[in-house]
């Protein structure tokens, strides 16, 4: 990868709504010690759907979305394992991304925690209702592929490739 490609930054979808989304967040851009990413709302539909059509139909309000300059998408426990490569400050974390075991019990954990944000404190507002609600294609996942499977899937959608 290029260096002018890496310091374009990684744009992260995610519900801007979560407080617990945005402090994980935040957490992540402080130990990476630089702004390392650019950071979207997945309730602006407009938005969404005119910066990232490859993500139409994904399940935002379900888990986090990475998309790189090159266009690769990743998702949930992939999406926080494609950051950590994006800063030497978060180098020391992909050893726990990385160790045997980590793709079948990350995408359970991460999956557990964005099942149960609302009782880690994930409302603006203090009640137990995070984001807007679901969308019509808030449930369904592009290409049909399972969410722990969609590491780099939706990019090749997108080049065209299988």
């Amino acid at each position: 990868m290029g260096e002018t490609r890496r310091n374009e930054g990684l744009d992260v979808i995610y519900d801007a709504q979560c407080r617990f989304c945005l402090r994980s967040l935040s957490l992540l851009q402080w130990l990476a010690g630089d702004r390392l990413s650019h950071l979207h709302d997945a309730n602006d539909r407009e938005l969404m759907q005119s910066k990232f059509p490859v993500l139409a139909g994904a399940d935002t309000n379900d888990a986090m979305y990475v998309v790189t300059p090159r266009g690769e998408v990743f998702r949930g426990f992939f999406a926080f394992r494609r950051i950590m490569w994006e800063s030497p400050r978060l180098y020391p974390f992909l050893p726990l991304f990385y160790a045997p075991g980590a793709t079948l019990l990350g995408p359970r954990i991460y999956a557990w925690v964005a099942k149960n944000r609302r009782n880690l404190g994930c409302s603006l507002d203090g009640s137990k209702v995070c984001a807007i609600g679901r969308g019509p294609h808030a449930t369904s996942n592009p290409g049909g592929t399972r969410p722990g499977n969609l590491d780099g899937v939706l990019a090749n959608r997108q080049r065209g490739t299988t």
